[in-house]
């Protein structure tokens, strides 16, 4: 059974590019959930929501361009929200994925 150290830290780095991921698949997952083809698995939709932002290379751009934050800003919020903000709108899943066409949009 895997324990956790309360003693265990993490960077800020760390936490934007989860949480940033986190919130690229879920909204990816929210729009699957809407196509009219009849998608409704939830399991099913997030799986393919994970594969999708893991196979685009989405994950990898996202990752290395917090680096380039990070290295620019270093822990300064305020300088880096607005950057991270950039970085979420310019990897959207669904500006990028093959799964949902136009037509599962209108």
């Amino acid at each position: 059974m895997p324990t956790f150290s309360s003693s265990m830290q993490y960077s800020r780095q760390y936490y934007a590019e989860h949480g940033l991921g986190s919130i690229l698949v879920f909204e990816y997952l929210y729009f699957l959930l809407q196509v009219q083809d009849g998608r409704n698995d939830m399991q099913e939709c997030l799986t393919l929501a994970v594969k999708e932002y893991q196979s685009s290379g989405i994950h990898t751009k996202v990752d290395e361009s917090i680096q380039k934050a990070f290295d620019t800003c270093g822990d300064n919020v305020d300088a880096l929200c607005p950057i991270l903000v950039h970085i979420a709108k310019e990897n959207q899943l669904l500006l990028t994925s093959s799964t949902i066409t136009d037509k599962d949009l209108l």
